[in-house]
């Protein structure tokens, strides 16, 4: 038996559904002989003699064919097809006999113009692995027949944190804030500028600092709301950041900060950037669209808002940056859900469970 991944999203490219096929192509290659199935050239050099990476040169439109004929040139009946969305069952050939779907949430928001062709891929597989609650909820909508559907949150690459004491004598006594995400508008970071602007030039908040991280379409219009919110000594756009300076951020903050809504069809599937942070023990502030709601638990490991809500945002910035004593042990509580629920070990125990059932 072996594992074929056949995927649109994989390294280089960045993002979370990146992230999670690369760690379940590198945890299932420890157990058997792996081969991926990109929708572009892979460049990167693989150590693993484990993993073979099977590149696709061809023009867009014909990729979904090329691809199945490359899928359908090397598959035994006893492999396991694993795809990383419903789109991607377009190049696995009908022959297969055992088809493991991820579903994220965002590529089902247009459910109702494509529900049949959706319905049709689907059917044909034996499980489908969702992101969150909310995913499932989503699929639920096709009133599949007899295709079982599973929840296990998308974390297999976040490990336990080792020689990690969270620094409570910190040098200054500014609040530390965090945000590393995709910079575009559905994270919800310009309604923070402006409630955090607003409070602080009527000094209703504790001392602050919030480092903005990442890369994005909306980077120069969080860069000029700083400016113009006068926000310059309070927060700074820090850019894309490597693994050793993520690290340290997350080390020295003190609340995460990415309260994500729905933009058109584009939303937060469940937020892997959440669990990041609570292996740090440090608690988030999240959306209430999506998926969030699995990842951060309301009054328990962090604050669920309505960004577009300006009275509860403002009320709930205050109440994670003025209050450190409920900060910290929502922190606390994040924490030890992470090590209970998030752990990449035990999700991907569970994901095993589900492929070989």
């Amino acid at each position: 038996m072996r594992y074929l991944i056949v995927t649109q999203t994989y390294p280089p490219r960045t993002g979370g559904m990146q992230n999670v096929m690369h760690a379940i192509t590198t945890k299932l290659s420890s157990i058997n002989e792996t081969h991926v199935f990109p929708d572009h050239y892979f460049k990167l050099k693989i150590s693993n003699s484990k993993i073979h990476i099977h590149n696709n040169f061809s023009p867009k439109l014909l990729r979904p064919f090329i691809k199945k004929k490359l899928v359908s040139n090397i598959y035994k009946d006893e492999d396991i097809i694993i795809c990383d969305s419903w789109k991607s069952l377009n190049a696995v050939p009908y022959k297969a006999k055992k088809i493991i779907v991820f579903a994220h949430g965002q590529e089902f928001l247009s459910i109702q113009k494509k529900k049949k062709r959706i319905k049709d891929n689907l059917n044909r597989v034996n499980s489908i692995v969702c992101s969150s609650s909310y995913t499932s909820k989503l699929i639920s909508q096709l009133n599949l027949t007899n295709v079982p559907k599973v929840v296990i949150p998308p974390t297999y690459s976040l490990n336990k944190i080792s020689n990690y004491k969270k620094n409570v004598n910190k040098k200054t006594d500014k609040v530390s804030l965090l945000t590393i995400s995709r910079l575009e508008e559905r994270k919800g970071i310009i309604p923070v500028l402006k409630s955090l602007s607003e409070m602080n030039n009527n000094d209703e908040l504790k001392p602050f600092f919030w480092n903005i991280c990442g890369e994005g379409l909306q980077a120069n219009e969080i860069k000029e709301a700083i400016k113009n919110l006068n926000l310059s000594n309070n927060a700074q756009l820090v850019g894309k950041v490597t693994g050793n300076e993520k690290q340290s951020f997350l080390e020295k903050a003190d609340l995460f900060i990415m309260p994500s809504y729905k933009v058109n069809d584009s939303i937060e599937g469940f937020g892997i950037s959440y669990i990041e942070a609570a292996a740090y023990g440090v608690p988030s502030i999240a959306g209430i669209d999506g998926g969030v709601r699995d990842a951060v638990i309301d009054s328990e490991t962090g604050w669920c808002v309505n960004p577009l809500d300006k009275s509860a945002l403002s009320k709930t910035l205050q109440n994670a940056i003025n209050n450190k004593d409920i900060r910290e042990q929502y922190g606390i509580d994040a924490q030890k859900k992470f090590l209970d629920y998030f752990l990449g070990e035990k999700v991907f125990r569970k994901f095993m469970y589900t492929i070989s059932s």
